[in-house]
């Protein structure tokens, strides 16, 4: 497999600043959220499949949060994306939102990108070669995986769409970004429940900085699949995982669950 990721990593961050220029003034002009999702973010979807297209010169399937799944003749790629993860946040005023992208190569994720839309922070991640944390206003980059063993734990927990019991937790309603965040080690477990196009760049990264997945049942989440599935899984590092299990006998135990 010979693809210059490198290569894509400008591209889509400049598609990023037009969506986030683009976004902010149709929040300026009062657009109701059902028309930015309806109208506005399946359209950038495929702009970020027309860019990947372009830039690596491959055939580029898309599956995308609000565009669904959009085949292409003879690709053997896939483009999952939510490109303002957490827009509900980012209607209302708030600070939490994100531009997400991977790449599946026959059904194996390869590459993911994840930039925070408010500070302009860069992660992404290429299977094999690490994750990375990068600063577009400074220019300074981070290994993630030596960033969580040097940062102590905000948060006990970080939930994603669930509610905890009476633990110190989390919940940023931007399931990319937040798993870009246990990923840096700013909580100790992430466990939660999202769609794919909504979790697999922060998916990516969060595997290449060494946290691992498992389902609610804690059987090993080894791959997402290429589907608009939702996903109930529990991230953290091996050991965090296993000592977990060992203190609980079900989810239930943790979670409100309705």
């Amino acid at each position: 497999m010979d693809i210059d990721f490198d290569s894509l990593d400008p591209a889509l961050i400049e598609h990023a600043k037009k969506i986030i220029d683009e976004a902010t003034a149709l929040r300026e002009d009062r657009i109701s959220y059902r028309v930015l999702i309806k109208e506005y973010k399946p359209r950038w979807e495929r702009e970020a499949q027309r860019i990947i297209n372009k830039t690596l010169n491959k055939p580029i399937a898309l599956l995308g949060k609000d565009s669904g799944y959009v085949p292409a003749r003879g690709a053997e790629w896939v483009c999952v994306c939510d490109l303002l993860d957490g827009s509900l946040n980012f209607v209302c005023g708030l600070k939490y939102y994100a531009y997400s992208v991977a790449l599946a190569h026959k059904k194996d994720f390869v590459y993911g990108l994840v930039i925070d839309l408010h500070d302009m922070i860069v992660y992404r991640a290429v299977k094999g070669q690490g994750a990375f944390m990068k600063n577009i206003k400074n220019e300074t980059t981070v290994d993630l995986s030596e960033m969580r063993r040097e940062i102590p734990d905000s948060y006990d927990m970080e939930t994603i769409n669930v509610k905890a019991k009476f633990i110190n937790s989390i919940d940023l309603h931007c399931s990319s970004l937040e798993l870009c965040i246990i990923a840096g080690g700013g909580a100790e477990v992430a466990i939660g429940k999202s769609w794919v196009p909504d979790i697999a760049g922060g998916y990516v990264i969060a595997k290449e900085a060494g946290i691992s997945f498992v389902d609610w049942e804690f059987k090993p989440i080894e791959t997402l699949p290429i589907d608009y599935q939702e996903i109930r899984f529990i991230a953290g590092t091996p050991k965090v995982l296993a000592e977990l299990q060992t203190r609980i006998d079900r989810i239930s135990d943790l979670l409100i669950l309705e």
